[in-house]
């Protein structure tokens, strides 16, 4: 057939039979959908309270005098930031030892780990790209199915289904205003004797460090005793997604809390910490974190084969990391005054969330504020039903996620009057 003939068979760009018209139109982002919505409302008043990025009192995202002082040291000196060249697929050499001896070292009794060469690391697109790689990792080599606490940040079950988990599970998390422990505990003992012998057995399963996103409600020490041993004996595969360490108490090292305790175990196929600078050193949009391996002991070469198989997997989807926040990250971490100055500046966003959650508890004096004393972090949960959230937005202006989350930061002594009478106006 010539080409003028195969030129009048060619179907018109536009008609319905383009093979383009199977795509159908995608829900927008719950988080991220809603900044969309609000950026075009017009009401003067309008806060939004969705997405989860520190404002100071002046509603203004600003830098952390730390990250400041790092990025003046990086721009004085020339040769610390004039290699454009790509990173390694990994990432950063120095980076990684400055995270590793931060998170094993520091915050965590891992240095045995360490020594032994037993943890195997890839710097990563911040926590989502943590998550990412090590869903892609798991559902290809060992487990399509990850257990998620109900309810969740949205994007953890797009993250594991868009990674090769085919089934996606929820542990009961939170009920009627607190943590329900036996209940969550019992959901995972009943899929065990149901699906022990299945082919997929063991399944993953997500644990928030600190700052459980959305709630901000976390297990008691004395709880998470109760918890890690039924993971451990039932050989579920934990995955540590560790992206507020700092914003619960204020203090980086002690919001390493479940590290620690996770590091008391041996994990028969491995601990996987999903770890982000992204709140904690204010690194939104430069993409700092890291995704640590600890690899069980015995298996021959596993670490090598580990290693292997994320570079494989980098390389595949963005074949290696950015370097400007990694190089703002090894100052901070690296220098002793930057990062002297990095935990006051973490205690500082950490005392200022907290007063804004006792002014709230103060001018709303809901009798049946939800745990209100045992919510931490950068969220929170107000309880509020979807359609008062909706009432909010469409009356008030005031946007909060649909499960009735709110950011915190958001709020400070110019609006906080609106926000109050507002929500006391949509619970009456």
């Amino acid at each position: 057939m010539n080409s003028s003939a195969i030129a009048k068979m060619k179907i018109p760009i536009g008609t319905a039979s383009s093979v383009l018209s199977r795509v159908s139109m995608a829900a927008p982002d719950k988080i991220l959908g809603l900044t969309e919505k609000f950026n075009v409302d017009r009401n003067p008043n309008k806060i939004n309270l969705t997405v989860g990025i520190y404002k100071d009192e002046a509603g203004i995202v600003t830098t952390f005098p730390s990250v400041s002082r790092a990025q003046a040291m990086l721009d004085s000196h020339l040769d610390l930031n004039n290699d454009l060249s790509y990173l390694p697929i990994t990432g950063s050499q120095e980076y990684q030892n400055n995270v590793l001896n931060f998170l094993f070292r520091e915050s965590s009794d891992g240095n045995e780990l360490l020594d032994e060469n037993r943890i195997t690391f890839v710097q990563t697109l911040s926590g989502t790209g943590a998550l990412a790689v090590v869903s892609k990792l798991l559902s290809t080599f060992v487990s399509k199915t990850v257990w998620i606490p109900n309810p969740s940040w949205a994007n953890h079950a797009n993250v594991f289904k868009w990674n090769g988990f085919k089934q996606i599970k929820y542990y009961t998390y939170y009920e009627n205003g607190k943590l329900n422990v036996d209940k969550w505990l019992s959901d995972l003992q009943s899929s065990y004797t149901a699906e022990k012998d299945d082919e997929n057995w063991p399944p993953c399963i997500v644990l928030h460090a600190c700052c459980h996103n959305p709630t901000g409600v976390d297990p008691t020490l004395e709880q998470w005793q109760r918890i890690l041993p039924v993971i451990h004996d039932m050989g579920i595969i934990p995955i540590v997604d560790m992206a507020y360490q700092g914003m619960e108490s204020g203090n980086l090292v002690q919001d390493a809390y479940l590290l620690r305790m996770c590091l008391e175990y041996e994990w028969e196929n491995g601990l996987y910490l999903c770890q982000s600078f992204a709140k904690n050193m204010g690194l939104y949009g430069e993409r700092v974190g890291s995704l640590s391996v600890v690899v069980p002991p015995n298996p021959k070469d596993l670490k090598a084969r580990l290693d292997s198989q994320l570079k494989k997997i980098v390389r595949g989807i963005y074949s290696s990391p950015p370097g400007y926040g990694s190089r703002v990250a090894n100052l901070v971490l690296s220098n002793p005054d930057l990062k002297r100055q990095w935990f006051v500046d973490v205690k500082a966003m950490s005392d200022r969330l907290w007063g804004v959650r006792n002014l709230m508890h103060e001018r709303l004096n809901w009798p049946n504020l939800v745990n209100f004393e045992t919510q931490h972090g950068m969220f929170y949960y107000t309880g509020l039903s979807p359609q008062q959230v909706q009432k909010l937005q469409d009356q008030y202006g005031i946007y909060l996620t649909q499960d009735g989350r709110m950011s915190l930061s958001g709020v400070n002594d110019g609006n906080i009057d609106y926000l109050c009478n507002s929500l006391l106006d949509v619970v009456e």
